[in-house]
């Protein structure tokens, strides 16, 4: 039996319930510091402003002048002491060239470094001499990489040290001269003495046909040759020959003493038509060849040492080249005195000495200068 209600609900569709409404998604929340970040990152602030009060500090109680250069010469940056005597300040150097604030000769020497410095990667050190008013001033650069395409030069005066290293030089000049002279007219006189005495003998000998007059002649023979090694050693300390015209002479009997003396094979080349203004330009330049030679024989073992004498351009080179051991690396301890001494001779002949290994072993050393140069 069908009812209304059956009938009012026949045909209609099943009712169902409407679906549930999801829940808003909740908003991001920004990650904050644990309180560990927080105390980390005061600290490193702290410690960073330290340091930049500390470097400041360093700075401010310095003497020394330091200059921020790009490879071209441009000079970026300058600290200087505050009233220091050269009366430097930024406003007169930022944004000039070196070449332009500094002598012809000083200026090339700068770049030279500077261009070696980014080249090798190496820190370059030389020394030059400037004239302020009233006082001939000498200086020490230390040129090191900074980064960025920068270098920066840190210029120290070294008046006082280069006045005691200069002592020093003459002292050895002094020394080496002295010792010549000795040699010269004390055992050499007395080996010539030694040698008539033999000679006397060696005819005494044969004029009554005894058999001792064999010895003596032998003992003559050593005896003159004791002689000429000794005249040699006295000549290589006392070149009392080295004027500015005979420079090549004088280095082709350094050759022959230096065979002669150490059992070494020994050559020269020189250029014919260069010749050296100064004599104390010739000096120091033989005697940066003796301790070159030296230093090849003793340090470096060496056989074979050639002697070039020549032009490179508008300069003059003078280079030992040897077939020893090889010079310690750039880079590594090279504070001996004879190298301290010849690179002081470079600078006083207006140059610059390098040092390099050789292509097949061995050492090179070269001093480039200006044949013409007034700085010494």
């Amino acid at each position: 039996m069908i009812t209304a209600k059956d009938f009012s609900s026949a045909g209609q569709p099943p009712t169902r319930s409407a679906p549930a409404a999801r829940p808003a998604a909740p908003a991001p929340i920004e990650p904050m510091p644990a309180t560990d970040d927080r105390a980390e990152i005061a600290r490193l602030r702290e410690a960073l402003q330290r340091s930049e009060e500390y470097n400041r500090a360093l700075l401010d109680t310095g003497s020394d002048l330091i200059f921020e250069l790009r490879k071209d010469g441009l000079i970026l940056s300058l600290h200087a002491p505050k009233d220091n005597e050269f009366a430097l300040t930024p406003e007169a150097v930022v944004g000039h060239r070196v070449m332009d604030l500094l002598t012809t000769h000083i200026g090339q020497l700068v770049m030279h470094y500077l261009e070696k410095a980014f080249r090798t990667g190496v820190t370059q050190t030389f020394s030059c001499q400037y004239l302020l008013p009233g006082k001939l001033r000498y200086f020490e650069t230390h040129l090191a990489l900074r980064g960025g395409g920068t270098a920066l030069a840190v210029v120290r005066d070294v008046t006082d040290h280069e006045t005691l290293e200069k002592e020093v030089v003459e002292s050895s000049n002094r020394v080496q001269t002295r010792i010549g002279q000795d040699i010269h007219d004390g055992l050499g006189q007395h080996l010539t003495g030694i040698t008539f005495l033999c000679r006397a003998l060696e005819k005494n000998l044969a004029s009554k046909s005894l058999p001792e007059a064999a010895e003596a002649a032998e003992i003559s023979k050593l005896v003159i040759e004791a002689l000429s090694q000794t005249r040699n050693l006295a000549r290589g300390l006392f070149p009392v020959e080295v004027e500015s015209s005979r420079l090549c002479q004088s280095l082709r009997e350094l050759a022959t003493t230096a065979e002669q003396l150490f059992q070494i094979s020994c050559s020269v080349e020189c250029d014919s038509n260069l010749s050296v203004d100064n004599r104390n330009a010739s000096t120091h330049l033989f005697r940066l060849a003796q301790e070159a030679i030296n230093n090849a024989v003793k340090h470096g073992k060496a056989h074979r040492v050639s002697l070039l004498l020549g032009t490179a351009g508008d300069k003059a080179v003078l280079r030992i080249t040897d077939d020893g051991v090889g010079f310690p690396p750039e880079g590594a301890r090279r504070t001996g005195l004879g190298l301290r001494i010849m690179t002081y001779r470079a600078q006083k002949v207006g140059g610059t000495l390098d040092i390099q290994p050789g292509q097949h072993g061995g050492t090179v050393v070269s001093c480039t200068f200006n044949p013409h140069s007034d700085e010494n």
